[in-house]
């Protein structure tokens, strides 16, 4: 197998197996683990994967999105866990060996309502990096991307959005204040398909649509949950300088209250702020 530069791109021969992953620095970097693992993933398993979560975030808004120390993923079919097992168990391994963990830990089930994953460790066993594996419908609100390194399908911004404007509805909001800052970042710089994100946020369902607009105290108590939220840039490291809560509730508003209502006409446009 020819040696491979993880971030040169180059396109791998076909003749690999599990037993031949790519080489590693031992001095890589969290975000090169991070691209490591979605390379050794998109190559290695043998069933269909859709990405999604901060990762993919920080594929699409670059330098505005924020740190993630995970890679998050859903496939469709249960008994597929097992090979995401095995490949999951060769990166863990594999950096084990390179001395960039400590020890890692495989979650042995997958359900509807539970993720399957791995946790990664170091000496002092605080958690590191992980693996998010989601059992999903992935027939809809999935496109192909092609990475600097490799290329992978993953949830579209109608649906990453679908998933966040639902959570927000629930009591999650409280637990997953990034949800609201993500909301906000897709929105600054993707156009939004109204009708789609209506037919995801249908098909997903468990949006709670009685709670919004949410009342005085849930707002009170919200925007003290956002001031204590701390982001850091995933590019630069540094502070994320987070926009005013009335100004990201605000644009949560504008979508959701609009789908509430019926409206799903058009397309929320990033550029003005507004739905055309």
């Amino acid at each position: 197998m020819k040696e491979m530069d993880l971030f040169a791109g180059e396109v791998h021969n076909g003749d690999e197996d599990l037993d031949t992953l790519p080489p590693l620095s031992s001095h890589a970097s969290e975000t090169e683990m991070l691209d490591y693992m979605v390379l050794v993933l998109s190559r290695f398993m043998s069933c269909d994967a859709a990405f999604k979560g901060g990762y993919m975030l920080n594929q699409l808004l670059q330098g505005y999105s924020r740190m993630t120390h995970d890679v998050d993923f859903s496939i469709a079919i249960k008994g597929d866990y097992e090979t995401v097992k095995m490949v999951l168990q060769k990166i863990a391994l594999k950096f084990t060996e390179q001395g960039l963990i400590s020890s890692f830990k495989i979650k042995e089930d997958i359900a509807e309502k539970m993720s399957g994953g791995i946790d990664m460790y170091a000496e002092d066993g605080h958690k590191v990096l992980g693996v998010y594996v989601g059992l999903h419908n992935i027939s809809y609100g999935v496109k192909h991307y092609d990475l600097v390194f490799t290329s992978i399908d993953g949830f579209t911004v109608e649906r990453m959005l679908a998933d966040k404007l639902i959570a927000i509805t629930t009591r999650k909001r409280f637990r997953r204040t990034k949800d609201l800052y993500d909301f906000y970042a897709i929105t600054n710089f993707f156009d939004v398909d109204m009708q789609k994100l209506s037919k995801y946020i249908e098909i997903r369902s468990g949006a709670e649509w009685d709670n919004i607009p949410f009342n005085d105290d849930i707002i009170v108590q919200y925007k003290r949950a956002w001031d204590k939220l701390e982001l850091i840039n995933s590019k630069t490291g540094n502070k994320i300088e987070k926009p005013g809560f009335d100004i990201v509730l605000g644009r949560y508003y504008a979508l959701a209250l609009a789908i509430k209502a019926g409206n799903i006409s058009g397309f929320w446009r990033h550029e003005i702020n507004d739905i055309i």
